[in-house]
């Protein structure tokens, strides 16, 4: 891969940060302290998500050659597909680190961040596994995981604080794994408050579930892959 190849990546970021932080600090004032620090912590985990389970959800397409090759097992191609942009996050989070070193500061908590990255890894892997494996049959699901995940875009605090939403909506914001995992990541790096109890446990459980069914109805589906690519 050229240089550019690996920059492009982190100019998107940077693109995407730019354009959110002219909007909601000049348009919009949404009255966030530290704004552009604040929206690049949420958007560099997004971007994982988002761009990590759309490859995820197409990565058997994408290669069905490799699911005839029996040395290759299946359930690899969409754990590859989350882990290449997570190669993105990790080449911006020095960028990160520079804006906070020039900001409030770096924090030891930012030592703790590998465990958010574990417990997000560990939710992708589950919801690939299950997308990935019902394209197959499904050519459709790509562009519903599609929509989806630009709908879940604006119920995850990306470039807002929870806090700012009104009550009414607060369940539907909570039920989404993200907005913990986006609010932890902000607590260990800028030092806000942390998610509940209530919050961290159901990320965790939600994962580790996710992770179980996504790998049991994977595995149950892999014999019937061939005949359908």
């Amino acid at each position: 891969m050229t240089v550019l190849g690996w920059l492009w990546p982190l100019a998107r970021q940077l693109v995407q940060l730019a354009v959110l932080v002219f909007i909601f600090s000049h348009v919009l004032d949404l009255g966030i302290h530290d704004f552009p620090v604040f929206v690049f912590c949420g958007l560099i985990a997004w971007n994982w998500f988002s761009i990590g389970l759309g490859a995820a959800t197409s990565s058997l397409l994408d290669r069905r050659h490799l699911v005839h090759q029996p040395r290759v097992p299946p359930s690899v191609l969409p754990l590859v597909a989350i882990s290449v942009p997570l190669v993105d996050m990790v080449m911006a989070l020095p960028v990160l680190l520079l804006m906070l070193a020039f900001g409030d500061g770096l924090r030891w908590t930012m030592l703790l961040v590998p465990l958010l990255l574990v417990v997000q890894f560990v939710l992708m892997s589950g919801i690939a596994w299950l997308t990935s494996a019902a394209a197959v049959f499904f050519r459709d699901v790509p562009n519903v995981v599609g929509v989806l995940l630009t709908v879940l875009f604006y119920a995850t605090p990306v470039f807002y604080a929870v806090s700012k939403i009104p009550s009414k909506y607060s369940p539907v914001l909570h039920a989404n794994p993200m907005t913990a995992l986006v609010e932890a990541y902000r607590a260990l790096l800028l030092g806000g408050p942390f998610p509940s109890a209530l919050a961290s446990l159901y990320v965790v459980v939600l994962s580790v579930v996710l992770f179980g069914l996504g790998l049991l109805a994977f595995r149950s589906l892999e014999g019937r892959f061939a005949d359908n690519l």
